[in-house]
């Protein structure tokens, strides 16, 4: 009914990430990633590759695999900022409006992986 009279409704100071957290982050991102396609790679069979005009490519399925690893790390890289977005600088916060945005503003331009195995993958 009432509101308890001694409870004080003071809001917490939220505190910025800082440049090292940011860092740290996108290190353990990397490594991650690195991680599950090293994994990933292990599981490879000869029958999941075929013939082309340039040579011996992965088959379409085992590709997808790969752009689902890539996918997968962005979504949990884009959750983890919108769950911290009170710590970010507003200009970053903006950032988060526009998905196709913060992919680039990790690095991958155009929302394009190169993933240095003759194909690459876009990240939605």
């Amino acid at each position: 009914m009432f509101a308890n009279p001694t409870a004080e409704s003071v809001p917490e100071k939220v505190e910025p990430l800082t440049q090292a957290e940011i860092q740290q982050g996108l290190k353990d991102m990397q490594q991650r990633m690195n991680q599950q396609i090293e994994a990933w790679g292990k599981t490879l069979k000869a029958d999941d590759f075929e013939r082309s005009w340039t040579g011996r490519t992965l088959k379409k399925t085992k590709r997808q695999e790969v752009c689902g690893i890539y996918q997968n790390i962005i979504n949990d890289i884009y959750r983890m900022a919108v769950d911290n977005k009170a710590r970010l600088t507003e200009q970053d916060q903006k950032l988060l409006q526009d998905r196709n945005a913060f992919i680039q503003s990790l690095g991958y331009k155009d929302n394009i992986v190169e993933t240095q195995m003759d194909f690459n993958c876009r990240i939605k």
